[in-house]
């Protein structure tokens, strides 16, 4: 007589409760990672709103920019106290706050706008406001059709081309 042996069955159980804890504990590493990689931003646009409203007079937000060519401005477009739309301009350094009527220039799809029809780019990656030498300007960052990155800097009241880097 032949003796059969039993072969004992490892739990398949314990192995899927390690892999489980494994994918949970990718999953959180990557979400830590893009909040931290996320957070200055988060923090200069919040920084950027509440000395918009205390010294503008901002009462609501509607949109939010960042540019920086040398120096680094953050933007925020909205209403104020008596329901004007503006833009308030702060730099980075130093805190200077510059205060603009919307109705005084380009709005941003004017200059999306005006992209499109003069530079016919494939994809427009931003547009942010900025200052040069004390006057507004509006920075657009975008692919041509070569899928290569380009940045043009429009006038804000003519929307007229400033300046053009294209190609890089």
């Amino acid at each position: 007589m032949q003796r059969q042996r039993r072969i004992k069955k490892q739990p398949t159980v314990k192995f899927w409760w390690i892999g489980l804890a494994v994918i949970l504990v990718l999953l959180f590493s990557v979400w830590i990672i893009f909040h931290q990689a996320t957070q200055p931003m988060s923090t200069a646009r919040s920084q950027t709103i509440s000395m918009a409203k205390k010294y503008a007079g901002l009462k609501t937000v509607s949109s939010f920019y960042a540019s920086d060519l040398g120096k680094t401005y953050y933007s925020v477009a909205g209403k104020d106290n008596k329901g004007q739309k503006i833009y308030v301009i702060i730099a980075k350094k130093g805190g200077n706050l510059t205060v603009i009527n919307q109705s005084s220039g380009m709005t941003e799809a004017e200059i999306r706008n005006i992209i499109n029809e003069k530079k016919s780019p494939k994809k427009i990656n931003s547009i942010s406001l900025t200052l040069i030498k004390g006057d507004p300007y509006w920075v657009v960052s975008y692919l041509n059709r070569d899928n290569q990155l380009c940045f043009t800097t429009l006038n804000f009241k003519t929307g007229n081309i400033y300046k053009s880097i294209e190609n890089i």
